[in-house]
């Protein structure tokens, strides 16, 4: 491995690498505050009583702990790793003795029984990130290959059909697709109890069932429960897409073959049925194959499909598709048609907005589209104050499209681009921004929901632009903002016995790492509906043999596109330190010429690296920028470590 070493001493650490430095320091040691005050033994204070039968919130448990082996691939105490670990072993074992109506547990064979990928990428990100943490783990290899071998042609689970290449169902898991019964659920999920006035109106065509009023009446529950199980509990839906990241983690920890044909079989089978759709992924599919064969030939209209979530929930599994495809098949970018397409297909139908004062407009882009109705405001999921309504102050309502408003998760977007490294895709980016939020030049604290922080992307892509100069200190001011909101919150609360939900402990989690991956490494936060991490770079401490940045140690990506990297690296403390820069998240990129030193207009040096790895050491306080030629996708991905390492 070629080594450079950083010129000497600097006057004094730019202030990025101080608060990037504290950042790591003010979430180590929380770890135990966590699992003290808020867990019996590492157990759950969920379910709240021993008779509890569901089948909902398996995957929340392993929500609270999503970020802490990534904390740790970040440069966190290797705590965080072994609480993990442990975490995860708990979590299996308390619910594997939690009953659901079907009369099995909600985890069988180490995983979740029958459930929409919508939850299960959210509950597998815990999994992924400790696959990317230690992938040397005996037990963490064989889980990678059993969970993925459930969505195998040959597996008895039955999930999936690899002739016509069809998730049998919208939901499915360890025990199939056979549990998808919705009528299982008086109660919860999807009878009049669910939360339906923040999804929104299924359907606009059951007799009866007019508004959200209509739906959650009990009287008409037995009428949903029979249109559910008629068009939603059998075929192939987008959500299903994610189970591409399922594969993926099994070909990071075993490179065996199958696993990359079937990410690439599953996608080219999504493809066509867009590109038969007119370029607009459809939410449906049959058991033959057929596009709309529950709903009438509609393409609109499945499970948590464009009328029910619209593209909230849609964009994200297009998003974790692509990025799998180009990841596993040498950047192959068929699969980002899946997102260009229909994004693409949305932004004809916008409407452009002027933004006062001045010129400018946002666009107002639908979200989604259905049969004509009554589409009122408090009816819609996921809108903003800018919704556009119609004259008599319901939902416009244009050529079956409605939920007209600025992009709300440009984040997929971002995605797309940071795959493709398209000018035109950047362009669409560009294209969506709320002229009104201006959310590319500013920040602000992020809704204190399930997940301290995210929703920056735009603001990051910004800086990555040129735009945003000043965003690393204030994205590093902003995440510090986050732990300690958590952590005053914490202190001033006092625990109960149990909880009445499972989401509990994830608004407790106080691990921020948003700021951490974009700058450290250069990536976007993962799709959180159960995207893998996708970076330029990773760190790795040669004197530790671990993974993340050495002790005293920051980094700043300050440039990504198709050709180069640009990563300035500080030692802000008192010993020498030597890291190991890697290219890419799982070694996929390769560098090419480096140039290196404290200024690269007017010092520093040169070297042909040709290799994903490249040592840097760093003497005492000491600084140097690294501008590395990059070849995107050249090398096979693994999740394995460089050498000095192992």
């Amino acid at each position: 491995m070629q080594t450079i070493e950083a010129p000497d001493a600097y006057p004094s650490p730019p202030r990025w690498a101080r608060l990037e430095r504290d950042l790591i320091d003010q979430m180590n040691g929380t770890d135990e505050l966590i699992l003290d005050r808020y867990l019996d033994d590492g157990y759950f204070r969920w379910p709240p009583n021993d008779d509890y039968v569901g089948a909902d919130g398996f995957d929340d448990t392993f929500e609270s702990f999503w970020n802490w082996p990534l904390f740790y691939v970040l440069g966190g105490d290797r705590a965080f790793l072994e609480a993990s670990h442990r975490q995860f072993d708990l979590i299996l074992d308390q619910f594997s003795e939690v009953d659901t109506p079907h009369g099995h547990p909600m985890a069988v064979d180490e995983y979740e029984q029958c459930r929409d990928w919508f939850h299960h990428g959210e509950g597998n990100l815990m999994f992924y990130n400790l696959c990317l943490a230690d992938p040397d783990d005996d037990r963490l290899q064989a889980r990678a290959e059993r969970f993925a071998g459930f969505y195998l042609p040959d597996s008895p689970t039955g999930n999936y059909d690899g002739d016509r290449k069809v998730v049998r169902g919208p939901m499915n898991g360890s025990m199939g697709p056979e549990y998808c019964d919705f009528s299982a659920f008086p109660h919860h999920p999807y009878g009049a109890d669910y939360n339906w006035p923040r999804r929104g109106l299924p359907f606009q065509d059951i007799d009866g069932i007019d508004s959200i009023e209509d739906i959650t009446n009990s009287a008409n529950e037995e009428k949903l429960l029979e249109v559910l199980n008629e068009r939603c509990s059998r075929g192939d839906v987008p959500m299903n897409l994610a189970i591409t990241a399922l594969m993926t983690n099994a070909y990071l920890m075993h490179g065996a073959d199958r696993y990359r044909e079937w990410v690439r079989e599953y996608t080219d089978a999504w493809l066509e049925r867009t590109h038969e759709n007119d370029g607009i992924v459809p939410d449906n599919i049959g058991l033959s194959g057929e596009i709309g064969a529950y709903t009438g030939g509609k393409w609109y209209g499945g499970f948590y499909g464009w009328t029910w979530s619209g593209w909230h929930v849609i964009g994200a599994p297009l998003a974790i598709a692509a990025e799998n495809r180009a990841l596993l098949d040498g950047g192959d970018v068929a699969a980002t048609d899946l997102i260009r397409s229909t994004v693409d297909t949305m932004l004809e139908q916008a409407i452009d907005q002027p933004v006062t004062p001045g010129d400018e407009t946002t666009p107002m882009v639908p979200h989604r589209y259905g049969d004509p109705g009554s589409y009122r405001v408090h009816d819609v999921p996921y809108s903003s104050s800018a919704i556009l309504q119609d004259d008599t102050g319901g939902l416009l309502y244009k050529d079956g499209w409605f939920q007209f408003q600025p992009l709300s998760n440009p984040n997929y977007l971002l995605h797309l681009w940071y795959t493709s490294m398209q000018d035109s895709d950047a362009e669409r980016i560009e294209r969506v921004r709320d002229r009104r939020k201006r959310d590319w030049e500013q920040l602000e604290p992020s809704r204190f929901g399930k997940s301290v922080g995210g929703g920056h992307a735009q603001a990051w892509f910004a800086y990555l632009q040129g735009d945003f100069p000043t965003y690393p200190e204030r994205m590093l001011e902003l995440d510090h903002y986050h732990v300690q909101f958590r952590l005053d919150a914490i202190e001033r609360e006092e625990p109960r016995e149990t909880y009445d939900t499972a989401h509990y402990l994830q608004y407790r989690n106080p691990i921020a790492e948003e700021a951490l991956v974009q700058l450290t490494m250069g990536g976007p936060r993962p799709v959180y509906n159960g995207g893998l991490l996708r970076t330029r770079v990773r760190h790795f401490d040669r004197e530790r043999k671990r993974p993340g940045l050495p002790t005293d140690v920051a980094a700043l990506v300050e440039r990504v596109d198709e050709e180069r990297t640009v990563v300035t690296m500080v030692n802000v403390g008192s010993e020498y330190r030597r890291s190991i820069l890697q290219a890419g998240a799982y070694g996929e990129h390769a560098f090419g010429t480096v140039r290196y030193g404290r200024d690269l207009h007017v010092d520093g040096g040169v070297q042909d690296v040709d290799d994903n790895h490249l040592g840097v050491s760093l003497p005492p306080r000491s600084r140097v920028t690294i501008a590395a030629e990059t070849d995107r996708f050249v090398h096979d991905p693994s999740y394995g470590f460089p050498a000095p390492i192992n």
